[in-house]
């Protein structure tokens, strides 16, 4: 992969995830409890915002797997209850914890993508949708989903 392209996928990363932070704090305390119909299940924006978190985490994870040769998602992988049991595992944390978490997360998704070099990108392995992705292709699902999530959550509290 060139370095031009490299960096527009991580442009996108960035200018995706300022777009979604910006949402986020302009978000009054009640705004954090509505109602999101997302991925199949009632989840507040919280919610939304604890399975973006935990996905990002998860992801970047793949992309350093497959970049290792690894193919660590198992055929029968069950992504609706990783997200649901994600959910739940943070269900104390606060909209605070949540920002600080995204930031952090951020940081290491951006380090391990500055940390690929040109052949990296086209090594592939099994994404929790169960379809095999280079690791380009799962960069753009990580912006992809957000932007898709910043919708629904949009959608919800009528920003």
């Amino acid at each position: 992969m060139s370095d031009e392209k490299k960096a527009e996928i991580r442009e996108k990363l960035v200018q995706t995830r300022v777009g979604l932070l910006e949402l986020l704090r302009g978000l009054d305390e009640g705004d954090w409890e509505t109602a999101v119909q997302s991925e199949g299940a009632q989840w507040t924006v919280a919610d939304v915002v604890r399975h973006l978190m935990n996905a990002e985490t998860g992801m970047t994870g793949l992309i350093q797997q497959f970049q290792q040769g690894n193919d660590p998602v198992p055929p029968d992988f069950d992504r609706d209850r990783y997200n649901i049991r994600g959910v739940q595992k943070t269900q104390e944390m606060t909209p605070a914890d949540l920002l600080s978490a995204l930031e952090t997360n951020h940081r290491q998704l951006l380090a391990t993508v500055d940390n690929l070099e040109a052949d990296d990108w086209a090594k592939t392995g099994r994404h929790a949708s169960l379809t095999i992705m280079s690791i380009e292709e799962v960069c753009r699902i990580i912006a992809y989903h957000e932007n898709l999530h910043m919708a629904d959550i949009k959608q919800a509290v009528g920003k």
